[in-house]
């Protein structure tokens, strides 16, 4: 995958074949998915998605990828637009989200009205505690902290992300996950 200067990841040209679901889903009724990954600076967000347009482009996706941060290294605002798709993706922005993650409140707010009808919230519930509802939404509420705190990183939410989202979009092969878990964490 290379950058462009805006910082996007894009597919370069690669003979790869689609891997999991994905090769099932390579068909002319392709649908773009729209990713939101949001939270503040030091919670990883970024990372999972920049490992998430990496997993789309090595399953056979086009995937773009754009990081938003604020001047703060820990405890600002981060977000990550992800698109992927088997076209050709016009605009990197999440306009129409397939999927919020929303790590923090201010996230949650922020984000939530990205949604549409058929779209899934997932929350970190040890930090968002009241969330509302939202009709015709699939809300999914995980104690992403507290699950990372037991199993002894706080630092390790973010992978927690980036494997449900790979979950909930297709990207299933487990080589090729964890290829590229230990390419990208050592």
């Amino acid at each position: 995958m290379a950058k462009t200067k805006t910082g996007m990841a894009k597919k370069t040209a690669s003979k790869s074949k689609p891997h999991g679901k994905a090769a099932k889903n390579n068909d002319a009724a392709d649908t773009t998915k729209e990713i939101l990954l949001a939270g503040s600076g030091g919670q990883g967000v970024i990372l999972a998605g920049k490992m998430l347009a990496q997993a789309a482009v090595a399953s056979g996706y086009n995937s773009t990828y754009i990081p938003s941060y604020g001047a703060e290294v820990r405890g600002g605002t981060a977000n990550c637009h992800v698109k992927l798709g088997h076209r050709s993706i016009g605009s990197p922005i999440v306009e129409d989200a397939s999927i919020v993650v929303a790590m923090n409140e201010p996230s949650y707010k922020a984000f939530t009205p990205l949604l549409r009808k058929g779209s899934t919230l997932v929350v970190n519930a040890s930090m968002v505690p009241n969330v509302g509802k939202h009709p015709g939404v699939n809300v999914v509420e995980l104690e992403l902290t507290k699950i990372a705190s037991d199993m002894g990183s706080l630092r390790s939410a973010n992978m927690l992300i980036f494997g449900l989202c790979a979950g909930l979009l297709g990207i299933d092969d487990r080589e090729l996950l964890a290829k590229l878990l230990s390419d990208t964490l050592g």
